[in-house]
């Protein structure tokens, strides 16, 4: 049964990844007066269309295939994000935000994807495991699982295992994922700023491949860990390690590109 602080945790988690792209919009719109709201709602779409749907076609044919070898499982996961949300950085750089030509567009373009992926990933989870929780409740955790488990026996261990890891959510929990979540909002504003700059600036296209090849090393320990080679206390202290280096890149860069665009 579903505690009422682990429902209150799980709603407190959820509207704050909701709130986060809002208030980080905010935030850089009034510190920047000249900063685009329409590229946070196109770097949402891009997400979507691109990370969301045509991803997760590749995945379907894929995944059946790589899953077999951890290497390839691995290499295969880390590059997919990489080029897939990369390819539609660039390309809605060069097509929907083209007349959009100042620095400050790559950093709400960053906010709305990595919020559109922090809503989706977490803040949707949460919903869920709230519905989760008040079916339980009322069902009962035997019914619960059959509901899960949608009539099939072999599913309701598996469904056992979701509804034991939701009701155990607690503060550590909440913070560790909204810690996760932040992280990948700072990577996807670097990599926004880093992919605008080889879209924009010429002679530097080849940030474009190269933040393909960022993104999926950053990838590569959330693949491991989804394969039992790493354990979720290393993958959060390595990202912890690399996003602050990739920030710091995004920051000169976007300097940059602010001097020249005043000169």
């Amino acid at each position: 049964m579903f505690s009422i602080s682990t429902v209150i945790l799980m709603a407190l988690t959820g509207l704050i990844c909701f709130a986060i792209p809002v208030i980080c919009a905010v935030i850089f719109k009034m510190k920047v007066k000249t900063a685009p709201v329409s590229a946070v709602f196109v770097g949402a779409g891009t997400f979507f269309i691109f990370a969301l749907l045509l991803e997760q076609i590749l995945h379907a044919i894929m995944l059946p295939i790589v899953s077999k070898s951890d290497l390839l499982y691995i290499i295969y996961g880390a590059l997919a994000a990489g080029i897939f949300e990369e390819t539609g950085r660039f390309l809605a750089f060069k097509t929907v935000l083209k007349k959009k030509t100042a620095p400050e567009t790559s950093v709400m373009y960053g906010i709305g994807h990595g919020g559109c992926e922090a809503i989706m990933i977490l803040g949707m989870t949460m919903v869920s495991g709230i519905v989760i929780a008040v079916l339980t409740n009322l069902m009962g955790i035997d019914g619960m699982i059959k509901l899960s488990a949608a009539g099939k026996p072999e599913l309701e261990e598996t469904a056992r295992l979701q509804i034991e890891t939701l009701a155990a959510f607690g503060a550590v929990n909440m913070i560790l994922s909204l810690f996760e979540r932040l992280m990948a909002i700072v990577l996807h504003v670097s990599l926004s700023v880093l992919v605008f700059e080889g879209a924009r600036v010429k002679g530097k296209t080849w940030l474009y491949p190269a933040c393909i090849l960022i993104h999926a090393v950053f990838d590569v320990p959330s693949a491991m860990y989804q394969r039992g080679l790493l354990g979720i206390a290393t993958v959060y202290v390595i990202t912890a390690a690399m996003v602050p280096a990739a920030a710091l890149l995004a920051a000169r860069e976007y300097g940059r590109m602010r001097k020249m665009e005043e000169n």
